[in-house]
């Protein structure tokens, strides 16, 4: 092996390393700014990030929904719906809402009540 060849191999090294950090570092800001965005009635009801956990209800004219906002996502605690299909929904978060069926949302069709995952800046 030539000497211009292992400087070769070098540089290549350096710069997976550097796309490597980088990457994490990416991602990591897109954590600390990721928000669960509360919709009632098509309208923003409530924007919370994740970094601030904590149980949401939403409630009105005897309608009931419990969201849970956790560091990962959210997941629908508790709904007095008819069906019950939101509480079935499982968990939004970052790493599964690309395989999702309704992706980085959560929908309590009876109750008029969604919830999305946005992604930071």
């Amino acid at each position: 092996m030539k000497k211009r060849d292992f400087h070769l191999i070098i540089i290549i090294l350096f710069m997976a390393i550097s796309a490597l950090v980088l990457g994490r570092l990416t991602l990591q800001g897109y954590s600390n700014s990721t928000e669960a965005v509360i919709y009632q009635k098509d309208e923003e009801y409530l924007r919370i990030s994740l970094n601030n956990p904590q149980t949401v209800v939403v409630e009105e004219n005897g309608r009931l929904n419990k969201i849970a906002i956790t560091e990962n996502g959210f997941s629908m605690l508790e709904s007095n719906c008819h069906n019950q299909y939101c509480l079935h929904q499982g968990e939004v978060t970052l790493d599964n809402m690309d395989q999702r069926l309704f992706g980085a949302w959560i929908y309590c069709l009876p109750n008029e009540v969604s919830i999305e995952l946005v992604k930071g800046e």
